[in-house]
């Protein structure tokens, strides 16, 4: 039956139409009456019967003869079936004369079809009435309803007239179909084309579609025909509907011309497009006009997705391409510029070295060391992030999951980033938000990786305010869930940057890999690593608001840890902190250092005797080997990889001969297994180059049994009878007896011990800029732990002079007195002066002294609020420079300003670079970010911003305290 209907929708639906057709003209002459209708003439005719009865009945009763009336009722009745029954009555009173059973029949409220009242009148007057009950014309509700003659005619009419005409039509339009005109071998063939085919008529109504695009459309040839092309729903190259008069066959229509390989696409059922190339031919009639079209379709939709995959990939690769430049650029730039500075300071310690005469060897080379030092540790960051996130492009994260305190592992970042945020005046807070447990199920050495990167990059782009760490325990139980989001209140990110900011070699954009540096890899191997830990990294940000960088990881199973308070956290991370400074203390004892590089085996030797440990080398396994049948050593620190005997086959001797003595493997191999690969060739212990001290200093601490002490220990072993006074600002005030005499370590004499101390006294300076921008801002927070810094590192170092305003500068903070703070902070810059006259004091006979009179603590001799020094001017020997450059900046400033008005970007630039360079030299850091954005802004030639900058630089050339730099020189 569907197959039926569907072949035959057609002919159906026009055989349909005209039967309503006639339908209607029925049902219209029936309204005027121009049918007859049957059941009035019944009616009419039991009227005149009525009629008949009544009149013979008048006669009767003008008789008085009512027997007689009966017998001609009862007669009637006889004659006249369709009369069920007959009753005379007088007035309202009970019937006289009943024929049938006319009680049973009789209704009250009875139709007028079905039975009649006639009266009867004697005379003038009525003597009573007839009733005569007749067979109902039809039975009651639907069904007489159906029965009715103008139902039954047009019912019959409709059955009849739809099958001959749906039968006349079927015919007719089979024979006038214009499909048939062909031959039904040439139909086969254009059936079996792959392509589309159609053929429009002059309306565009199809006449002819082959089975190809009657299957791609979803409909039969027969419902495809007369149907008007433009109903289908079809597309230009950009998926827009497409207009009919832009339609390639409308053109081939309008012009008579041939329409060769258009595209256009076509939207199918579902909602799927696909796209064609079309060739249009227009059908010529005798006046050349066209009265048709042949329309072909060849599915080019999977050429179109192949050749946007193609275009795709193509650029995909041009932006890796392109990427991997702009880290190559970049990973040059980084690379080279700690390379410059070992290489560089290396040669002149050399040159020093080499001219025993000359002042760098004690005047400057600490500061050279240390350069190369923490050039050597970016140069170690920037190797272990390229192997980190070659590991991840590979997939060969690997990851732990062991019990670790993850508020440990925050504060302890937070104790090594808070030098950083410190530096720049920033705060940085531990916020725990509600309870957290104690430890969790994961992996530390990722996690400390992860909150470094994290809370580096806060600091790094954060100028004003500070950062805050918050956690969080989302869930418990067996499959908890903690989170822990660094918050800054930095520069921010645009929507667009933020989408892009975890792919790697990707920064927010150029500027900001010019302003702050960086390779663009630690956010990216960041949520790497987190998501290998199960959980992932998200960010949230508003451009100069700041951002919100949320790392969720899986904490495994807590259902039996404690969970701690904010409380508890915080009052466990302050005893973590007070014994995080001392040292360690060993029993004597005897260690072997084997290992083919002599620059290892020196550092080794100068670090484990200043903590008193005997110590003998050797270079590779072998003469290890013959050291340990001489004699007997507590610890041997030995290398892999050697010459003559590598380690693996020494430590297997050694333990082969019966030696048990702890054997620590220490290897530049750091990859996955090579820990489990030494324990499994008898190491006892292992660790990876370059060496880390104070993890050497715990393993040996660990073998040998070694104890920490706190400096807060050795404090009171020293001063055990010391007391603290109440303090006050008025007390602090008395106590300042001026005393110019210069301050020298107690730990100078000892040569091993200069280097230590004169890191403290530089880091001294540093502090003491950070000490008074904090009184000055009532960063009361900031104050007390430099005070505990300060107690604790300047006894350390032997100026045990410090200890009391340390001391006093902590508990002020604590009371939150401003007038003591001030008063200390003067007593401390005048021990801070007498710190660095001891030390030019005491520099070696060959060098020439230069004793300068000690300075008077008046209030020129330390910087007022708002002024600017040098971070340089407590040395002697670098005053010049300052002069210099403070003489050249006034100069140089006053040619960028004309250089503005001339608008000569090129100069504007050239000009900043050199201040972005030359005042940091100098110790005027404070330029060097300005000159930054000054050169950035040239580069951009934006002179509003140009100028809103020199306003700024010149405003901190003003801020300069000239008259103490000339008195110093």
């Amino acid at each position: 039956m569907k197959q039926f209907f569907k072949s035959n929708g057609t002919t159906l639906r026009l055989a349909m139409g005209q039967c309503s057709i006639l339908i209607t003209l029925l049902l219209v002459a029936a309204f005027f009456g121009l049918i007859p209708n049957r059941d009035q003439a019944i009616i009419d005719g039991r009227v005149a019967v009525a009629e008949a009865i009544v009149s013979n009945a008048s006669i009767f009763i003008t008789r008085s003869d009512l027997g007689r009336m009966e017998a001609n009722l009862r007669l009637v009745l006889s004659r006249n079936p369709e009369i069920l029954s007959a009753a005379i009555r007088r007035g309202e009173a009970k019937a006289i004369m009943i024929v049938g059973d006319h009680e049973a029949n009789w209704l009250v409220d009875g139709d007028n079809n079905s039975q009649l009242v006639v009266p009867i009148w004697e005379g003038e007057s009525q003597w009573g009435q007839i009733e005569l009950r007749f067979e109902p014309l039809r039975p009651q509700g639907y069904l007489g309803f159906m029965l009715e003659p103008i139902f039954l005619l047009i019912a019959f009419l409709s059955f009849t007239c739809l099958l001959l005409f749906f039968l006349y039509l079927r015919k007719m339009l089979k024979d006038l179909d214009p499909s048939q005109a062909v031959p039904e071998r040439v139909r086969s063939a254009l059936d079996t084309m792959a392509e589309g085919l159609l053929v429009l008529d002059a309306k565009q109504n199809i006449v002819l579609a082959n089975e190809a695009f009657s299957t791609l459309v979803q409909l039969t040839r027969e419902q495809l025909f007369g149907r008007k092309v433009s109903r289908f729903e079809w597309l230009d190259g950009e998926d827009k509907p497409l207009s009919q008069v832009n339609y390639p066959w409308t053109e081939a229509l309008n012009d008579s011309l041939a329409q060769k390989g258009r595209t256009i696409k076509l939207r199918l059922p579902g909602n799927s497009n696909r796209t064609f190339l079309t060739n249009c031919s227009p059908v010529l009639g005798s006046d050349d006009k066209a009265g048709g079209v042949l329309i072909s379709f060849d599915d080019i939709t999977e050429l179109e997705e192949k050749e946007q995959q193609l275009r795709i990939s193509k650029l995909e690769a041009e932006q890796a391409n392109q990427a991997k430049s702009d880290f190559l650029a970049n990973m040059s730039h980084e690379i080279r510029t700690p390379m410059n500075a070992i290489m560089g300071f290396t040669e002149v310690l050399k040159r020093a070295y080499s001219n025993r005469n000359s002042d760098k060897v004690q005047g400057d080379s600490l500061q050279y060391l240390n350069t190369i030092a923490n050039s050597s540790q970016h140069l170690l960051e920037l190797i272990n992030d390229i192997l980190d996130l070659s590991k991840v492009e590979a997939g060969q994260v690997e990851v732990e999951t062991l019990p670790c305190s993850l508020h440990s592992i925050i504060h302890d970042v937070i104790q090594v980033m808070r030098v950083r945020a410190q530096e720049k005046n920033l705060s940085l807070e531990f916020i725990p938000e509600g309870d957290f447990p104690a430890t969790i199920q994961s992996d530390p050495g990722r996690l400390r990786q992860i909150l470094t990167n994290l809370i580096g990059n806060a600091i790094k782009f954060t100028e004003q305010g500070g950062v805050k760490v918050v956690t969080r325990l989302v869930s418990g139980g067996k499959d908890s869930i903690i989170e822990v989001d660094v918050l800054d209140t930095g520069i921010g990110m645009t929507e667009q940057q933020t989408s892009a900011i975890f792919s790697p070699f990707v920064q927010a954009d150029s500027s900001i890999t010019r302003r702050f540096g960086g390779t663009g890899l630690g956010l990216t191997i960041s949520k790497r690593f987190a998501e290998a830990l199960g959980g992932d990294i998200v960010v949230s940000s508003e451009q100069g608001a700041g951002s919100c960088f949320k790392t969720r990881i899986t904490a495994g199973d807590i259902s039996g840890v404690s969970l701690l308070s904010p409380e508890q956290m915080t009052a466990a991370n302050k005893l973590e902190e007070t014994h995080s400074h001392g040292r360690w203390l060993f029993k004597p004892a005897k260690t072997l250092v084997v290992d083919d590089g002599v620059e290892n085996r020196e550092l080794l030797s100068v670090v484990l005797t200043e903590v008193g440990l005997a110590i003998d080398t050797a270079d590779n396994g072998l003469q290890a080997l013959e050291a340990l049948d001489k004699q007997r050593y507590d610890l041997v620190l030995m290398d892999v990889q050697m010459p003559v005997m590598d380690g693996f086959t020494a430590v297997a001797k050694m333990r082969q001969q019966g030696l048990q003595i702890p054997v620590v493997a220490l290897t530049a191999d750091a990859m996955k297994g090579a820990r489990e690969k030494c324990l499994q060739a008898g190491y006892s212990g292992y660790m990876s180059k370059p060496i880390n001290i104070e993890k050497l200093l715990a393993m040996v601490a660990q073998e040998l049994g070694g104890q920490w002490q706190d400096d807060v220990e050795l404090e009171d072993a020293v001063e055990s009878d010391s007391t603290i006074p109440t303090l006050t600002a008025e007390s602090n005030d008395a106590s300042t007896a001026i005393d110019n005499s210069p301050i020298v370590s107690s730990l100078w004499a000892n040569k091993k011990y200069q280097a230590i101390v004169s890191k403290f006294v530089q880091r001294l300076q540093q502090q003491l800029n950070t000490i008074e921008i904090a009184v000055q801002q009532n960063d009361y927070k900031t104050l007390q732990d430099l005070g505990h810094w300060l107690k604790g590192s300047a006894g350390s170092v032997g100026f045990h002079q410090f200890d009391e305003p340390g001391k006093s500068l902590e508990d002020f903070a604590k009371q939150q007195n401003s007038a003591g703070l001030e008063a200390i902070l003067v007593r401390i810059k005048h021990l801070a002066l007498r710190v660095q006259a001891g030390i030019n004091d005491t520099e070696p006979a060959v060098v020439p002294r230069q004793t300068a009179p000690a300075p008077q603590v008046t209030s020129s001799n330390h910087q007022l609020a708002g002024t600017i020094t040098s971070s340089l001017i407590g040395n002697p020997k670098l005053r010049p420079i300052i002069e210099r450059f403070v003489t050249r900046l006034e100069s140089q400033l006053q040619a960028i300003d004309e250089a503005v008005e001339q608008q000569d970007f090129v100069r504007v630039g050239d000009l900043a670079h050199w201040l972005k360079g030359s005042a940091g030299t100098a110790g005027f850091g404070v330029f060097t970010e300005q000159a930054a954005e000054l050169e950035l802004q040239a580069k951009q030639q934006s002179v509003e911003q140009v100028k809103a900058i020199m306003k700024t630089i010149r405003a901190l050339f003003e801020r300069i305290e000239k008259t103490e730099v000339n008195d110093t020189v």
